[in-house]
């Protein structure tokens, strides 16, 4: 009896699932939408998790790469007359500017900027100006006319002189402007040379050996990021436009920079000068260094090597605060009227 009935049971089980799919069938074939398919909860479509479904919003918001780049390009503010107009190429806005040697250690960037600084200068007793020292008070303005090509004045300002064998004075110093242009400029790889060329007026004080001939000098300049280090390096040929008033003359300078804490870069200078030609203004064996072209008479062959310790600190965007202190790199009596400098400087860039 057991048995018929379990034999029972299954024959109508196998009866209720055949008239099912004989349904579904027919319900298909008929046009009959199938709410299956849309269930999310089946396998083919599995609903997003809530961690997920915070995720992808959340990817929303996060800008891509290409957003990121361009709030840090040369467009993220609109041009003034034409592109690059006084902001220049901002990729290198915040780089350590040199310090050392001012009137021909030129950086290569393309921005503007105002910068004050301040040369205090000993002359050496055991040279021909017996002793005696320079303060120089300056400030220079560099104007981006695109974002390659810049125009600036990087000569000017008040000096105050005293060497036993020179009368005490101060006045005015020449000026000097020039032209510089990016020939090179690699974003990706932290690159930028430039050349240029800069006209010396010679009307500053004589008294402060000053004013003695107009002078030209070309020049070029490079600069490489490798992470957090900095590396500038220049090349000048100083040319005077009369040969028996002035001397020409070759220099070089080099700055390596390292970012030691946030925006706080540790650096040293190297500066090297060699005198090409002699003059016959005054009978010397030392001539103006890289503060004046005075055309001296026995200075030709000469070389003059210094360098420096300082800092460059970026005190806020666009702000810069850099000191060094100079010291002669071999024997005071054979390094012209370099005994020892200090160079303070601000940077303020648009």
């Amino acid at each position: 009896m057991t048995r018929m009935c379990r034999t029972a049971l299954l024959l109508g089980l196998t009866i209720m699932l055949a008239q099912t799919s004989v349904f579904a069938q027919s319900s298909n074939a008929n046009g009959w939408p199938n709410y299956s398919a849309n269930r999310p909860w089946d396998a083919g479509s599995e609903p997003l998790s809530l961690s997920e479904a915070t995720e992808a919003e959340a990817d929303d918001d996060i800008p891509t790469d290409e957003d990121s780049t361009s709030s840090f390009s040369n467009d993220d503010s609109d041009p003034i007359l034409w592109k690059g107009f006084l902001y220049g190429d901002r990729h290198f806005r915040n780089k350590p500017r040199p310090i050392g040697s001012p009137l021909y250690f030129e950086d290569p960037f393309i921005n503007s900027d105002v910068r004050p600084f301040f040369i205090y200068h000993e002359f050496p007793r055991a040279t021909a100006l017996r002793g005696g020292r320079l303060m120089v008070y300056g400030l220079q303005v560099r104007i981006a006319l695109t974002e390659r090509l810049q125009f600036f004045a990087t000569e000017d300002g008040y000096s105050d002189l005293e060497a036993p064998i020179i009368p005490s004075d101060e006045g005015w110093n020449d000026l000097a402007a020039g032209l510089k242009y990016a020939f090179y400029v690699d974003h990706e790889e932290d690159f930028i040379a430039s050349a240029g060329v800069r006209w010396r007026l010679s009307n500053g004080d004589a008294g402060l050996l000053q004013g003695g001939t107009d002078e030209i000098s070309t020049f070029i300049t490079m600069y490489k990021g490798y992470g957090k280090w900095n590396f500038l390096a220049d090349a000048v040929y100083r040319i005077p436009t009369d040969y028996r008033a002035g001397n020409a003359v070759f220099s070089w300078d080099a700055q390596v920079a390292y970012e030691l804490f946030d925006d706080f870069f540790p650096l040293l200078e190297f500066h090297g000068l060699h005198y090409l030609t002699d003059g016959d203004r005054f009978p010397l064996n030392v001539g103006g260094l890289d503060y004046a072209n005075i055309g001296s008479a026995g200075v030709a062959g000469h070389d003059v090597f210094w360098g420096g310790v300082g800092f460059r600190w970026n005190i806020a965007d666009g702000i810069q605060l850099g000191s060094v202190y100079e010291f002669p790199l071999q024997s005071v009596e054979a390094n012209d009227i370099f005994e020892q400098r200090v160079t303070t400087s601000l940077v303020f860039t648009f």
